[in-house]
Order: structure tokens, then C-alpha cells, then sequence
């Protein structure tokens, strides 16, 4: 995911090049916002990850069920039922983030998904808490890590996310808070299961119907001034294309079985490209890397699963 990030009201004569910007007053200030979902919102996710398995896109199905990565839809659409701008207002009502100097732009770094409880299939409504609790310097800039609660109006928690922003070209500044991030090596063995995926020439046209209508991935010209080629994948997608055939090729693809994802994102995925998921059966744990013709898309990369699946 690419976009801009807010800019700077930080000072930019020499006292700020003598005393950089703690970050510290912007962690743990939670904010909340009511979110909410149709049955048809968990058909429309499903397919935009490109699943044909009908317990996520047949409202009818005996097992119908929410695809466990749909929650991850929440901070992008909020209450809304239509199109959305993009920063939406549902983006923009989460925590302020630090106005770190020298931000060029805004990158999806990496993700954590963990279900403590299935949201309902026929919809409903919660409430999102967030707030920054990390920000820390990664490489040519800045990485600002978020978490966020999905709670019911009676405070029962449904998932925790975690996320990790890339500011490319932050500078001036204190690291402060915690970090989530962790390297994840694959064991030192051949894959024990691999999928290929294909992505359609139109997955990002069915994908941003959920609530991420970055012209990233549909503008040409927009991606074009961006440095791409053509529009790119949404991360977010190749996260629910990775988890889908982590739970087809472990859990005969029911979410039941899910208990959590961790990604990191390394490089853009084009439509029409091809993913091969290489996944290592580690207890509970399957490690994969998410590659397309050999080049990781994601890596430190893992799902959790129940007792029950079988690795």
C-alpha cells in the first residue's frame, strides 16, 4: 500500500536539525470509531481475494463464514456502504500521526492479523480502538507501528491488528514505544507444501470494492507517476491470497482453524503475475514466503492455527 503521508508541521529551520522530534506524546492515545459490515461485504472480500470456495462466497452455504483477514477492511471503510475517498474519513479519524521531517511518502510495511473470535456472517457493528505505540528508525526512514482492537458494545474483543507504516525519507527524530516487528526465517529444508495462485488482470478492479480505493491500483497514470509500471496489487490482497492458500492447503479452508497472520511486505505484485506460496509445517506455526517467478512479495511471514489443523 502507498500513500501519502500527512505532511510535516515540524519546524524546519536549524533548531530542529539540534533537537529532534520525540515521538513519544503521540503513542498510546486511543482513539475509537464505529465500524460496520453486510453479509455482502464478506461475499465482495471474499472474491476480491479470489476465493471460489463457497463457504465464503455463498451466503447459503451450511459453513458460511467471514474469511478471518476481513477485518483488516474496517480501517479503510468504517460505517460506509459506498464508494469512499481516498484517504477515507475512516482513515483519517485514526490516531495523528507524528509529524516526523523529511516524509516523502507512505508505505504498507507489515501486518498482523489474530482472531480472538469470528465476526457474525450476517454483519454487524463494532467499535475500532487504535493507537501508535512505536515509532522507530528502519533503514532510509521511519517505521510507525499501530495497534488496533475490534470490540462489540459490550467491550468483548473480537481481533487484534497490528500494523506496521514505512515513512520513506523520515529524519529528525527519537525512536520511542514498541516494536512488533520480527524476523521470521524459513526452516533450512525444501517447502513442505507449495500453491500457485494466479492473480487476475482484474483483481485490484474487485478488491478496492471493500473499502481501498487508492487510485494506486486502477489509475494508470496515477501508478505511472508513482514509478510502476501499471496499477499494482493492494498488499492487502496478496496478504488474503497468502492466507487462502495457507488454510486450503492445512485447514480443507475453513477459517475455524485460524488464529493469526504476520507478513511483511518486500515487493510489489503486478496483476496477471502468478504467487507461489512455500509454506513449512512447524508445530501449530506454518511459515511461508509468498514469491512471484522467484522474487519475495512477502516474507517473515507466518499463520497461526489451532491444535486441530493438520501440519
Amino acid at each position: 500500500l502507498l500513500y501519502a503521508a500527512e505532511t510535516p508541521r515540524t519546524p524546519t529551520h536549524s533548531v530542529m536539525a539540534s533537537e529532534p522530534v520525540d515521538p513519544t506524546p503521540f503513542l498510546n492515545k486511543w482513539v475509537s470509531q464505529k465500524v460496520s459490515y453486510l453479509t455482502r461485504d464478506l461475499l465482495l472480500y471474499a472474491v476480491g481475494i479470489g476465493s471460489h470456495n463457497l463457504r465464503y462466497t455463498y451466503e447459503y452455504h451450511d459453513d458460511f463464514e467471514a474469511f478471518p483477514t476481513y477485518p483488516l477492511i474496517f480501517g479503510f471503510k468504517g460505517t460506509d456502504q459506498d464508494v469512499v475517498d481516498f484517504p477515507s474519513e475512516a482513515m483519517q479519524a485514526g490516531p495523528r500521526m507524528p509529524p516526523l521531517p523529511g516524509v516523502k511518502v507512505g508505505l504498507d510495511g507489515e501486518r498482523y492479523v489474530e482472531k480472538l473470535r469470528p465476526i457474525p456472517p450476517e454483519g454487524g457493528e463494532f467499535t475500532l480502538k487504535s493507537r501508535i505505540v512505536g515509532v522507530h528508525k528502519r533503514g532510509s526512514g521511519a517505521s510507525v507501528e499501530y495497534e488496533a482492537v475490534v470490540v462489540d458494545d459490550e467491550g468483548v474483543e473480537y481481533y487484534r491488528l497490528i500494523s506496521g507504516s514505512f515513512l520513506v525519507g523520515a529524519k529528525g527524530f527519537k525512536d520511542a514505544g514498541v516494536t512488533y516487528s520480527e524476523s521470521i526465517k524459513p526452516p533450512a529444508r525444501a517447502p513442505d507444501k507449495v500453491v500457485n495462485l494466479t492473480v487476475s488482470e482484474h483483481q485490484t478492479q474487485i478488491y478496492r470494492l471493500s473499502g481501498d480505493y487508492n487510485p494506486l491500483h486502477i489509475d494508470p497514470e496515477f501508478a505511472t507517476g508513482a514509478g510502476f509500471k501499471k496499477p499494482i496489487l493492494h498488499g492487502l490482497c496478496s496478504l488474503g491470497m497468502s492466507c487462502r492458500a495457507v488454510l486450503d492447503a492445512y485447514c480443507d479452508g475453513e477459517a475455524e482453524r485460524f488464529k493469526a497472520i504476520k507478513v511483511r511486505f518486500a515487493s510489489p505484485v503486478l496483476p496477471g503475475s502468478t504467487l507461489t506460496v512455500e509454506m513449512w509445517g512447524e508445530g501449530n506455526r506454518v511459515i511461508f514466503v509468498t514469491k512471484v517467478d522467484g522474487k519475495a512479495v512477502i516474507n517473515n511471514a507466518y499463520v497461526d492455527l489451532t491444535s486441530t489443523a493438520k501440519l
